[in-house]
């Protein structure tokens, strides 16, 4: 279990689950979150902070989605000997890049608000609104053991 100003803070909104974080040294600014899209990134792969680090012994983990989400998404991974915190941002992209591109095929892109970034919601199975894959943050991740339920804490 990780320990840190955080983490603890966390707990305490998550009781009986593990909080964990994907973070990473950043020469210029310090420690700190990945992007979801960072998983392209070789550089920010280089400097994750405990990248095989074994975060979840189990093999089998349902990752829930539901941030910027209107209808909440689930999907099962498998990874033989557990997740490492590579192994978990792995699926992490890889769910919303799912979410993403099945939007964009069922809806299209509904484009941003006029002078603002934020993208306008789709009416696609998703429904995603406010934000684009590439504002998304991964905060936080609370897992739950008993359950085998991956939450995301995900900041824009």
């Amino acid at each position: 279990m990780e320990d840190n100003s955080f983490t603890r803070r966390m707990r305490k909104f998550y009781p009986g689950k593990e909080v964990l974080e994907i973070l990473y040294k950043s020469g210029d600014h310090g420690v700190l979150c990945t992007y979801v899209v960072d998983w392209e990134k070789q550089d920010v792969l280089n400097a994750i902070i405990g990248p095989k680090k074994l975060l979840i012994r189990e093999e089998t983990v349902s990752i829930v989605f539901t941030y910027p989400l209107k209808n909440k998404a689930s999907f099962e991974y498998t990874n033989k000997g557990g997740f490492t915190r590579l192994d978990l941002f792995r699926c992490i992209y890889e769910g919303y890049k799912k979410i993403y591109e099945t939007e964009e095929k069922d809806a299209g892109d509904p484009g941003t608000y006029e002078n603002l970034y934020n993208r306008k919601p789709s009416q696609g199975r998703y429904g995603i609104w406010g934000h684009y894959i590439t504002d998304l943050r991964i905060e936080g991740i609370a897992y739950d053991p008993k359950t085998l339920l991956v939450e995301l804490l995900i900041g824009s």
